[in-house]
């Protein structure tokens, strides 16, 4: 089932960058024809601007997949195992509900926009409406899968959820504090 989500991600990876690397060549070549030809293209800033809303919600995915969104954890990493995991069981139930929500809002946007245009190129409106529905269901996918994993965790492998990831240089740190620590207690002794 991994595999599914890295060539899910891999496809949004690559949109990505593609998205990006048109930005960047627009950008040079319009800040090129304005200092040799004292003149650019007027619709650039509008394909620019499309170009952009697409990356922010691709950006969103990303971050959905790392599960690095802010999040207060206070509360959340001082309950017993089952009962955080069940808290985040609970928070992805009610992410997806918000997902469906912005979804079918965009849907209907997005029916509603079809007459309307961009001022400069007359493209669809419906197309910046499109990046709301492609960047809610990448984030849904991985939403999904944290579900997913979060009632295995809970019912199959009673393993801890969300899983703790170690920072090796922090925990190396911590060692060599503590090495030091004891050793200076034990030169304190003698």
């Amino acid at each position: 089932m991994n595999s599914f989500y890295d060539k899910f991600w891999n496809f949004y990876k690559f949109i990505c960058v593609v998205i990006l690397s048109v930005m960047v060549l627009i950008v040079f070549v319009n800040a090129c024809m304005r200092y040799f030809m004292q003149s650019g293209f007027v619709a650039t800033e509008e394909v620019l601007r499309y170009l952009f809303l697409y990356l922010t919600f691709l950006g969103m995915v990303a971050v959905a997949r790392e599960r690095g969104h802010i999040a207060v954890t206070i509360l959340t990493d001082a309950l017993p195992k089952n009962v955080r995991t069940v808290v985040y069981i609970i928070g992805y139930l009610l992410a997806l509900y918000a997902l469906y929500i912005l979804v079918d809002g965009s849907i209907m946007y997005f029916e509603d926009s079809d007459t309307s245009r961009g001022q400069v190129t007359g493209m669809p409106y419906q197309i910046i409406v499109g990046c709301l529905i492609f960047g809610a269901f990448g984030i849904l996918l991985f939403v999904f899968r944290d579900l997913l994993q979060a009632l295995k965790a809970l019912f199959v492998t009673h393993e801890d959820f969300p899983p703790r990831y170690v920072d090796e240089d922090l925990k190396a740190a911590l060692a060599k504090q503590q090495e030091q620590s004891t050793d200076n207690q034990e030169h304190m002794e003698k």
